[in-house]
């Protein structure tokens, strides 16, 4: 065996085995079509070099004639494959270069076959032998043929179509960019060129030496190997990195109680962790869609999910809902989902990916916490009751004395003879509103004093403050207190609880009747009116000796009280109350002394009832 023999059989052997690692990569991930290409690339050399061989030691005309032109179709698969790869891996080269390439290279294949001994030549009359290095080599003599420029015109545009690749990936600037620039674009430049020049002088017989494309195109695959191969060995530390990455992440969200989930809407397909199927009772082993996990979903809470859904992916957005997730062998669970809407990698189709999270600890909490401030409020009310409890008996007494001195009347008329029915149907009838007197306020107290769960529902602002000012009626006037309301005629109703709003008026009018003890001037103004069409504020104003600067910003706070025995309460349970209601309430002093507590609450809306 010569030594051009062993160098291109070593030549054809290393491609041949990086065509089939490749191939390999390229059954493993399809949508690598970078591999499919590089593959054929490899994969025709060796076919090539079998041709360049038997071309080298031919000993006719004829086998010369033969080799050279079957060459041609391996040699057309490299530069489709040389084509395809720039375009593909690289992303680099002007498509109408790519296809004078093709189009010119193709017509070369056929004027092969139609023209000619080959493309090269017309006709070859006989061969040049010669020793290279202690082998010997064939070299064509005989007539150009006509159609050899074709050829020529594609390695023109093969080399242009190279060069204009390697330019635009060096001027995209990066390490990686750079690298395939020079590895790749330039092996490719460096191949095409020796390519052009040599087998140019060795067909017109200005040199008489073995053609070098074998060696000129296993350099390429090296090039376009390595790099291959290192994003190969890259994906795999990636693929590492990730799988480490995820078992990370499924240990923190176990240990947060966290589970992942995708929804696909164009396949119904429904994925989730372990840790989801779990939460939603499901059978590990059977496929999900979205039936079937609505169906695992409380009857109540099944329409609000199913509209987060498809609002975030009409959006493209996010969204957040809590919801119960009913066990197939009884209880509920309440659940709270966050999920994103993202782009799915074909085309403009979406999915939903996100996490779930076991709430109901946390629910059942909320629950007792809220009890507790329902007890509280409650406790706060009787003991503001209780300080009104005086002026409360006399209210009562009030009534209570007037039926009597009416009983009393209405026997003396009837003694008397004869009987003044006349006054005693009047009396009877000063009874009755008497009665009715004692009956209403009885019924407030006991309406005040009611304990039981939260009732929301449209409550009319000035029929707040009127049932304020009938509680507290008696004791301003006990106290030399003039209290003036002042309502608007616009107000709109707001959406909460009746009671826990009146506790909140009668605790701030309360407070400012403190607040003036000891004051000349005592005065109390209600004031509830619309703000901006969106809210209703009441204002409760004193003229006080207002709140000490530095309280007015913690005021609110829990065990925070500007009285001497106060326990700073009354405030802190105001402010929850409001926050419940979804509004907000402060404090501030006003300019002429006293203070000013504003209360704002949202209007109720539309579908309210």
């Amino acid at each position: 065996m010569t030594w051009i023999e062993l160098a291109w059989t070593v030549m054809a052997s290393a491609s041949l085995t990086l065509a089939g690692i490749h191939l390999f990569a390229w059954f493993r991930n399809r949508s690598q079509r970078a591999h499919l290409w590089f593959f054929a690339l490899a994969a025709s050399v060796p076919l090539f070099s079998v041709f360049e061989i038997f071309a080298i030691e031919a000993k006719t005309p004829a086998e010369y004639a033969f080799a050279s032109k079957w060459a041609q179709v391996p040699l057309f698969l490299i530069i489709t494959a040389f084509v395809a790869f720039v375009r593909t891996y690289l992303d680099a080269g002007r498509a109408w270069l790519a296809g004078g390439v093709l189009v010119t290279r193709a017509a070369t294949l056929v004027l092969n076959f139609t023209t000619g001994v080959s493309v090269l030549h017309e006709e070859i009359t006989e061969l040049s032998h010669a020793v290279l290095w202690g082998a010997a080599v064939s070299a064509p003599v005989g007539v150009l043929n006509p159609w050899f420029i074709v050829p020529q015109i594609s390695n023109v545009l093969l080399l242009v179509f190279v060069v204009d690749a390697a330019i635009t990936l060096w001027r995209r600037g990066g390490e990686t960019a750079r690298r395939h620039a020079m590895l790749v674009g330039g092996s490719l430049v460096l191949c095409v060129g020796i390519a052009m020049v040599m087998g140019l002088a060795i067909t017109t017989g200005v040199l008489r030496a073995p053609t070098p494309l074998t060696a000129c195109f296993f350099l390429v695959v090296v090039a376009m190997g390595y790099e291959l191969s290192r994003d190969l060995f890259q994906a795999a530390q990636l693929a590492r990195e990730l799988r480490e990455s995820e078992r990370r992440t499924e240990l923190a969200a176990r240990a947060a109680e966290l589970a992942f989930w995708s929804w696909d809407p164009t396949r119904d397909d429904v994925w989730m962790s372990g840790k989801g199927r779990e939460l939603f009772d499901l059978d590990p082993t059977v496929p999900i869609d979205r039936a079937a996990l609505l169906e695992r979903i409380h009857a109540d809470d099944r329409d609000a999910l199913r509209e987060a859904w498809e609002g975030a992916l009409r959006e493209r957005g996010a969204f957040e809902k809590e919801f119960r997730v009913v066990l197939r062998k009884g209880g509920v669970v309440w659940i709270a989902v966050r999920g994103q809407a993202e782009a799915a990698q074909a085309g403009d189709r979406s999915l939903l990916r996100g996490v779930v999270l076991d709430i109901t600890t946390r629910r059942r909490l909320e629950h007792e916490v809220e009890e507790q401030r329902n007890e509280l409020a409650h406790l706060s009310r009787v003991a503001t009751l209780g300080e009104l409890s005086g002026s409360l008996a006399h209210e009562i007494n009030q009534p209570l004395m007037g039926i009597l001195s009416n009983a009393q009347a209405a026997q003396r008329f009837m003694a008397s003879e004869p009987p003044n029915l006349d006054e005693v149907r009047e009396i009877l009838v000063d009874i009755v509103e008497d009665d009715k007197r004692a009956g209403e306020v009885i019924r407030r107290l006991r309406v005040l004093l009611k304990k039981g769960e939260v009732q929301h529902g449209l409550v009319d602002p000035g029929d707040v403050v009127g049932d304020v000012l009938r509680v507290t009626r008696n004791d301003l006037l006990n106290r030399d207190i003039l209290l003036a309301p002042e309502l608007a005629h616009d107000l709109l109703p707001v959406f909460g609880d009746r009671i826990q709003l009146q506790q909140v008026l009668l605790n701030l009018v309360m407070n400012a009747c403190d607040a003036m003890t000891g004051v000349d001037r005592r005065e109390i103004r209600i004031v509830a009116r619309a703000v901006e069409g969106l809210a209703v504020e009441f204002a409760v104003c004193d003229t006080g000796v207002g709140v000490p600067p530095a309280d007015i910003e913690r005021i609110f706070e829990p065990f925070v009280s500007t009285k001497e025995h106060g326990m700073g309460l009354g405030l802190s349970v105001c402010r929850t109350i409001v926050a419940a209601h979804g509004g907000r309430i402060q404090a501030e002093n006003n300019a002429g002394g006293g203070a000013t507590f504003r209360l704002t609450l949202p209007l109720a809306p539309t579908d309210a009832k």
